[in-house]
């Protein structure tokens, strides 16, 4: 555990951990071969899930996101007003889902 605490890239120190740990297995090589073959999919499906992380999101995106969530938390209250008619603190309801 403390190899890949202190590793610079610690899933490609686990994904080696794991691999040393399958060639020390008392198997044979046939499982071996397709144990290792998955966990060569799941490195490749690691990269890929990196590659997304490091990848920027468009100013497209961030913009259309924060419009529509800054319309939900507009209209939220309205929407709250009738469920929460019959509750005594309706009227607090309104300005308390502002903020």
């Amino acid at each position: 555990a403390e190899a890949i605490a202190s590793a610079t890239h610690r899933p490609n120190r686990a994904l080696y951990d794991l691999s040393v740990a399958i060639d020390k297995l008392p198997m044979h090589f046939m499982r071996k071969n397709e144990i290792n073959k998955n966990l060569s999919i799941f490195e490749d499906t690691l990269g890929g899930s990196e590659r997304l992380l490091s990848s920027p999101v468009p100013l497209f995106y961030s913009r259309h996101t924060a419009r529509f969530l800054s319309t939900w938390m507009l209209f939220l209250p309205f929407a709250l007003y009738e469920p929460f008619a019959n509750s005594w603190n309706h009227i607090v309801m309104i300005p308390a889902t502002a903020f």
